[in-house]
């Protein structure tokens, strides 16, 4: 992968920013990097040979470059598929036709199931007997999440709206509250063969691409654009031979490119936060707090205003190469193997891979790639020592390990400020934390903890007791433990969450759980919370 070498001063391509976002997917879907980056590429080529206008290729490039934004918001029901494996049913599962059962079964049997532990079955294959019925609600689950994240990131409204269809089928089978046929947003229609269609060639060449769509042809397929496909598959897929799929892909976006201003980073960054944060419930949340904690840090220190840009922006992408570890990983209650300690390590790594690839972002992506550092050279990815980590990346060390502290984890409870700033002043003192860079983090923290207490005024109108119900919402419970919660009855409760989804514009849990993390609306998990839930 060859990094972008535009300059800063020349602006900023959206696609840019979009394709650094698809290396978080690809990940994600533990796939070949860059393989989103391959499918933009193969969808624009495929639009032009269909004769499609400058509008409809441009839309064609951001949904594939966006098609799995919204993965992150169906990890549960992913993880109980796979025995707390999501990212295997979601590499998996991207290659199945859902309305051939057999073949379903012998894909789950084969390749799913074979990632169960002996411990997994019981509570994991009472899933697989309920995934039919269940996986049109996680798909819609990621539309929502999907449009939500897409439409902060920038991308045209058509791409928006277009990935509410993006895993519907041709023949309307098994998504039966999706459109089908020409009803079907033909830029949906397009990425989804093309999506299929290159996972295949990656496992079996151009003849295991095109068997898959002759066959699928009028069932899950467009079949005039599969014709299209098979017409053209080997000059479609022919070798790469450039020397980068990343300056390619930029290339093919069709011109004229879209164009963002500096401050649009902020926007990609938080985004990306919140696709990150999403992953698990003990992270809701997380980053943005921590985006908070640094930038009060930053101005106690006295850091220029680019400087404090830099390190809010990689508070906010630092963990983004948590979607690379299992969900069974983060949720365990007890102390990790070796495999598994090494693949939360490597998370630190993939943030700042993924970040370091486009100029605008590279700076962030440095200090991201070392929040986990310390300056006697005990941290990691890389262990380096303290003259190696500026001061903006010993920032965000601290502030990482004390906002962590207080907030709660399946292996533990939250601590208290007091009890987390007493282990930030035992690291300083046994010397693997910046002494200055604490001060300045547990002065920020506690100004926050101390910041004015008047009402806030909550967002699309919400009441008081609907933000109560979103955040409890947001925290998987379900409408009956929210009534319970509240001392109301089930059907209150049914109407506020009725209220909340139209007030936010929500279509699902995720959907409003996406809406509260955008909106700050999410609070720090606690013990309690957690016990009672």
């Amino acid at each position: 992968m060859k990094q972008g070498t535009a300059p800063a001063t020349q602006g900023v391509r959206l696609a840019e920013l979009v394709a650094t976002v698809s290396l978080a997917t690809d990940l994600a879907h533990d796939v070949a990097s860059e393989s989103a980056l391959r499918d933009a590429m193969l969808a624009v080529a495929l639009a032009r040979l269909a004769g499609w206008s400058h509008a409809d290729l441009r839309d064609t490039y951001y949904l594939a470059l966006l098609y799995h934004v919204g993965c992150t918001g169906a990890v549960a029901a992913q993880s109980r598929l796979g025995g707390g494996d999501d990212i295997a049913v979601r590499r998996w599962l991207s290659e199945a036709d859902f309305a051939d059962r057999p073949a379903m079964l012998r894909v789950t049997v084969t390749k799913v199931a074979a990632h169960w532990r002996p411990t997994d079955w019981a509570k994991t294959f009472p899933a697989l007997m309920t995934a039919a019925r269940d996986t049109p609600e996680a798909l819609a689950r990621i539309a929502d999440v999907a449009c939500g994240l897409s439409e902060r990131l920038g991308a045209p409204a058509g791409v928006v709206a277009a990935l509410r269809h993006a895993y519907a089928r041709w023949d309307g089978k098994v998504f039966t509250a999706l459109p089908s046929g020409e009803a079907l947003s033909p830029t949906s229609r397009l990425v989804h063969l093309v999506h299929v269609a290159q996972i295949y060639h990656q496992v079996g060449g151009v003849e295991a691409a095109d068997a898959v769509v002759r066959a699928r042809s009028g069932s899950e397929f467009d079949p005039e654009l599969a014709r299209l496909w098979l017409q053209n598959s080997h000059d479609l897929l022919r070798p790469f031979t450039g020397e980068s799929v990343w300056d390619e892909a930029l290339a093919a976006e069709p011109a004229p490119h879209i164009g963002v201003g500096p401050a649009h980073l902020d926007d990609v960054t938080r985004a990306l936060a919140d696709f990150v944060d999403l992953k698990s419930p003990y992270t809701h949340g997380h980053s943005p707090r921590l985006a908070q904690l640094v930038e009060g840090a930053a101005g106690a220190l006295g850091l220029e205003a680019s400087e404090t840009a830099t390190l809010r922006r990689a508070a906010h992408v630092h963990d983004l190469g948590n979607v690379s570890v299992p969900d069974a990983v983060w949720m365990k209650p007890g102390p990790l193997g070796a495999a598994d300690r090494e693949r939360v390590r490597l998370h630190a790594y993939h943030s700042e891979r993924i970040m370091s690839v486009t100029t605008a972002l590279r700076p962030s992506g440095l200090v991201a790639g070392m929040h986990h550092e310390r300056v006697d050279g005990s941290g990691y990815h890389r262990g380096v020592a303290a003259s190696v980590i500026s001061l903006p990346a010993r920032v965000l060390a601290v502030a990482e390990a004390f906002q962590s502290m207080t907030e709660e984890r399946s292996w533990r409870p939250a601590r208290s400020a007091s009890e987390a700033a007493a282990e930030v002043r035992r690291e300083v003192s046994e010397g693997r934390l910046d002494r200055r860079a604490a001060e300045a983090v547990l002065n920020a923290a506690g100004e926050r903890a101390t910041a004015g207490h008047r009402a806030p005024a909550w967002p699309v109108g919400l009441t008081d007791r609907e933000v109560e119900v979103l955040r409890l919402v947001a925290r998987g419970d379900s409408n009956k433990k929210i009534a319970q919660t509240l001392h109301v009855s089930e059907s209150t409760v049914h109407t506020h969450v009725i209220n909340v989804y139209g007030k936010t514009g929500a279509k699902t849990r995720a959907g409003a759980t996406l809406f509260a993390l955008a909106h700050d609306l999410i609070e720090a998990p606690t013990i309690e919370n957690r016990l009672n839930g």
